[in-house]
């Protein structure tokens, strides 16, 4: 490449090398290498930070559009805290939450989604990981099978124990408003917000 600077060394175990030519062949396996690099490169999210006590500016983030959010960062940091804290100042949303870990305890508890909901609610999900890995595709499949008022937002915390999480945050936002809470992001197919201090 003219004018560009190119790197052509760097430091692999060469029995992986071997193998990785065995696989690709001697002459394209710089050339699959490279596209490895670009796949990875064009996967990586790209990260929204917000710091943990700026409300307005993670209420304006997530209400910009109808996309999912991944709401991401430490544990520790406050991304539940923040949640929290919007749907308490939050009068113009209905929140359903999905909630793991009894942390949303000022709202009431139902069973199911109903649809004429007329306040904020959760779901009080077990606490024991499998049980509640088991449980969740129930609420999955009614998430998927019916458009919600355009007011409404669906909070899923510990989103990465569900596989189903993935295909939620790919279609959701045909029928609802999605976050996803977890320590790192499920995909780079909607936007991240990552909290810090």
């Amino acid at each position: 490449m003219e004018g560009e600077k190119v790197l052509r060394a760097f430091q692999i175990e060469k029995e992986l090398w071997y193998r990785f030519i065995q696989k690709y062949g001697k002459g394209k396996a710089s050339a699959k290498l490279r596209e490895f690099i670009r796949m990875d490169l064009k996967a990586t999210p790209t990260f929204i930070r917000i710091h943990r006590d700026d409300l307005e500016s993670l209420k304006a983030r997530i209400f910009s559009d109808d996309k999912p959010i991944q709401l991401v960062g430490k544990v520790g940091i406050g991304k539940t805290t923040c949640v929290k804290r919007l749907i308490e100042s939050d009068k113009e949303h209905i929140y359903i939450v999905f909630d793991c870990h009894n942390e949303y305890d000022f709202l009431p508890e139902i069973q199911l989604i109903s649809f004429d909901l007329k306040e904020s609610a959760r779901i009080r999900m077990p606490e024991q990981v499998s049980a509640s890995k088991g449980l969740f595709p129930v609420y999955h499949n009614q998430i998927l099978s019916r458009k919600f008022p355009s007011n409404w937002v669906i909070v899923v915390e510990e989103a990465h124990r569900y596989k189903e999480m993935e295909e939620l945050l790919k279609e959701g936002r045909k029928f609802v408003k999605l976050i996803a809470i977890c320590q790192k992001p499920i995909g780079d197919f909607c936007p991240v917000i990552e909290i810090v201090d």
